[in-house]
């Protein structure tokens, strides 16, 4: 999959794709953890637990959609909600992370995969929740393949008789 752009937050501003998101950004958390292969012990109560390595992680992002002179609340969330659902086709988008937090984390990419939102009714503010889930794309080893197919085009000619 190609980069669709970057993803930043810095300073109150969520910038995803190039494009400025309205709100002001809150916080973000993200959460990793280990991959279990869960299986029934034997004569025993409770599942035997196998770590298999590590889940990808999740990061979300709350924003602040004020009212203001430009725009309203429910305006905000549209563009939002835009970008969220910019491909019906169902092909996710893949930012690049310029973001400490994330780095630190070890987190380079990343897929736009949830958008939440919530308003109450003591004000005139929606909090926007933006999910997004940490992309590894397969690693394809093009010398294996290519050596691959240099000894499939060296085999001899099988001669019908």
């Amino acid at each position: 999959m190609a980069i669709n752009g970057l993803l930043t937050w810095e300073d109150g501003q969520v910038t995803l794709g190039g494009q400025l998101l309205p709100g002001v950004f809150l916080d973000q958390s993200i959460r990793g953890e280990v991959r279990f292969d869960r299986s029934k012990k034997d004569a025993q109560s409770g599942l035997h637990k196998v770590p298999m390595g590590f889940e990808d992680a999740d990061i979300t992002i709350a924003l602040e959609l004020l009212c203001d002179a430009k725009s309203d609340c429910y305006q905000k969330l549209e563009i939002i909600n835009k970008i969220f659902r910019a491909d019906r086709n169902a092909n996710p988008m893949v930012y690049e992370v310029g973001n400490r937090h994330c780095r630190a984390r070890g987190i380079r990419n990343v897929i736009f995969s949830g958008l939440d939102s919530y308003e109450s009714s003591s004000d005139d503010v929606i909090t926007a929740t933006l999910m997004f889930v940490e992309h590894l794309p397969p690693v394809i080893r093009r010398e294996k393949q290519a050596t691959a197919a240099k000894k499939g085009a060296s085999a001899p000619a099988v001669k019908a008789t």
